[in-house]
């Protein structure tokens, strides 16, 4: 079947499209929509033309407060004024609110919005609430399908005065049969990488960011060295903590036994190498690299946070540890690494825990709420 018309995909980062939306982007194309995104490209921008998308380069900030953020508001209100559009989607909390304000002032609709995780959340600094909750609050009123990604999200979004349906899905998905694939293909990923066959391997996949909190593994890895000198960890991701991440790595004497290895597409690669995959965050909405490491039949290592434990099932699929406690993400980690047999029983627990995350079955979903809100808009242009 082939639509006509325009949609638009709006993050503060080129970044998080391409790594979360590009199978949402392909299957309004395949539709015959025309799709376009506006975000801040941070170096990224080009990614998007294999795609067939035009890019809007806005000039959106993380930071709520900064006055660049006005200069976005008004990319956009020039932008909605110039082009027509039969629905928006939103992600991420500054673009979504910008965008929402935008078109709440030019009275279009309909509005969707991805909520990747809230920023207020149960054990959240004061200060996410103070800006984050009433940001998010007012602007559900100008949102005409507002999407959960956790339970404890979607729990709170639904006392919200959304302008619309609240829906909860199984995050963004993960294609376990692909991936399954892709990592037994990728045997040879301790070789490229100089890694002995036996040398305990740990693997982090995450923004180099204050939030993804390296810190905390990374203290712990000190302890790993301990009992296995030749251990190795992992970090792949690029982001502003880089150097101070690298700084505390030479500091704890781990200089040799942590790689830094940058913005990499060859996740099922590394995550072959590895004997366990961890993540340490502050917060997450719902990672999708918990699901990557339990479709590729890997433990886990996650703090106890929202997000993390909607996936990791501790003791049958990984560990959860508190957050900020490096004594016992060392001894977990210890435990993990030394025991072969445990990590292949939690291994192929997560392979069947992951198959409610599978991507087949999220884009059908997502296919669902598409449909819904795009006949709508197709119904208001028919009365005017």
């Amino acid at each position: 079947m082939r639509e006509t018309g325009r949609v638009l995909f709006v993050a503060t980062v080129a970044r998080h499209l391409l790594a979360f939306h590009v199978p949402y982007i392909r299957l309004l194309q395949e539709w015959g929509y025309e799709v376009e995104v506006a975000c801040n490209p941070a170096g990224e921008g080009a990614l998007f033309a294999p795609l067939g998308v035009r890019l809007h380069k806005v000039p959106f900030q993380r930071r709520p407060l900064s006055v660049r953020n006005l200069r976005a508001f008004f990319y956009l209100l020039r932008l909605f004024k110039a082009r027509r559009y039969a629905l928006v989607h939103v992600h991420t909390p500054v673009a979504a609110f910008i965008t929402r304000l935008t078109l709440r002032l030019l009275h279009f609709r309909p509005v969707l919005y991805t909520a990747h995780g809230l920023h207020f959340f149960s054990g959240a600094p004061l200060w996410n609430w103070l800006l984050y909750f009433p940001m998010e609050w007012i602007a559900s009123r100008w949102t005409d399908g507002l999407i959960l990604i956790n339970r404890e999200d979607y729990d709170r979004a639904r006392s919200f005065p959304v302008r619309g349906e609240v829906f909860m899905l199984p995050g963004i998905g993960v294609d376990t049969a692909s991936f399954d694939k892709a990592v037994t293909e990728a045997s040879g990923g301790r070789q490229e990488l100089g890694l002995g066959e036996n040398t305990p391997v740990a693997l982090v996949v995450a923004e180099l960011s204050r939030v993804k909190n390296h810190e905390q593994v990374l203290r712990a890895w000190r302890t790993v060295v301990r009992e296995f000198p030749d251990a190795v960890l992992l970090l792949a991701g690029t982001g502003e903590r880089r150097l101070k991440l690298e700084r505390l790595a030479e500091m704890l004497g781990l200089k040799h036994h942590v790689r830094f290895l940058g913005f990499r597409m060859d996740v099922p690669r590394l995550m072959a190498a590895a004997d366990v995959v961890v993540l340490t965050s502050r917060r997450e909405g719902l990672p999708r690299v918990v699901l990557e490491a339990m479709a590729a039949g890997k433990p886990v290592v996650a703090t106890n946070v929202r997000g993390n434990r909607d996936l990791v099932t501790d003791g049958r699929t990984g560990c959860l540890v508190p957050l900020g406690d490096v004594a016992e993400t060392a001894r977990t980690l210890l435990q993990l690494l030394k025991d072969r047999g445990l990590r292949a029983r939690f291994g192929e627990e997560g392979k069947r825990r992951v198959q409610e995350y599978d991507l087949a079955q999220v884009r059908r979903a997502m296919a669902r709420i598409y449909r819904r809100y795009l006949a709508e808009r197709e119904r208001q242009e028919k009365l005017h």
